[in-house]
């Protein structure tokens, strides 16, 4: 099969496109001819070996997280899918398991879901991390009904998906963006955007009851400015530490900091699924890129900013 690998920790200097051993599967395991995935911000951070604690040393290998593809064959102990299903999931790249960017992927059963109806290849690769980590970044600053919450970083994967469920769910949504991406962001439902610099925090004059930071970067004076006392803030970013953290600013400032990381309970991805079939939940795609460029788009979403998600088409 043609693959895109790594042989070291490192940048583009150690991927490689090309040959790759097909996977074999075990008993509890699809073999799954790849269709689309999607790129992360937790995949280049893997790819440079910032979790390699988590990830092994096992080279050479495949990273990409997100995909969607169709059933090519089953093990023995195989149940709920067939040859021919088509299914999409996140496939764990720690302890150097293999990623999903190569034609055929071995996952174990449990790790797929079935195709919701009318969904899309490149759609479903685009939802799982990025959703479930904007839903569940919501649920933990307890955004709902009349919630004001302000989404940092709101037209990129995460932040696009965070709009829209805090719009299913009631709350009242200002966004920070540049100004080219005010549009989107309204369209996905933003009730006001602002921008994303201390001065505009300053003249902003506001105070949030929550604050999801998809970017993951905000400074704690602009979190003190903005969040008001008794608020939640979440953070994509892995904060070290965050325990005793939180608990110093709690008891010092009356607000709340924590994480907001992937939930993938089966409530949670039913809830996405029907908020997809509902045209609640939209994905944007800001860029396609092929299996042989996955090199450009690891490019894209480690410097660059792009709108949406960012899907490799394999």
């Amino acid at each position: 099969m043609k693959a895109y690998y790594s042989t070291a920790y490192g940048g583009p200097e150690v991927a490689h496109y090309g040959d790759y051993p097909d996977p074999e599967i075990k008993d509890n395991q699809l073999l799954i001819e790849v269709k689309a995935v999607s790129i992360n911000p937790v995949d280049y951070k893997v790819k440079r070996g910032s979790v390699r604690f988590l990830s092994g040393s096992k080279f050479p290998r495949i990273y990409g997280s997100d995909f969607a593809g169709v059933v090519k064959k089953v093990g023995s102990r195989v149940t709920k899918f067939k040859a021919g299903d088509k299914v999409y999931g996140v496939t764990p790249v720690i302890w150097g398991k293999s990623g999903a960017l190569a034609q055929l992927l071995a996952l174990d059963e449990k790790y797929a879901l079935a195709f919701p109806e009318g969904m899309s290849f490149d759609e479903a690769a685009s939802l799982p991390i990025a959703a479930l980590t904007a839903s569940n970044g919501l649920r933990r600053c307890g955004v709902g009904n009349g919630t004001k919450v302000l989404i940092n970083g709101g037209t990129g994967g995460v932040g696009h998906f965070a709009i829209q469920f805090a719009r299913a769910w009631g709350a009242h949504i200002t966004v920070t963006c540049s100004n080219e991406n005010a549009e989107l962001a309204k369209k996905l439902g933003a009730h006001e955007t602002m921008g994303y610099t201390r001065e505009a925090f300053l003249t902003a004059n506001k105070q949030f009851d929550a604050i999801l930071d998809a970017y993951g970067h905000m400074e704690f004076a602009d979190i003190k400015l903005l969040l008001k006392r008794g608020g939640t803030y979440a953070s994509t970013m892995v904060k070290p530490f965050l325990f005793f953290t939180s608990l110093f600013i709690k008891l010092t400032y009356g607000i709340k900091l924590t994480s907001s990381n992937i939930r993938s309970n089966p409530e949670d991805v039913k809830q996405m699924e029907d908020l997809f079939r509902e045209k609640k939940l939209v994905p944007v795609i800001g860029n396609y890129f092929t299996l042989e460029t996955s090199g450009e788009a690891f490019k894209l979403a480690e410097f660059g900013k792009p709108r949406g998600k960012i899907i490799v088409r394999v």
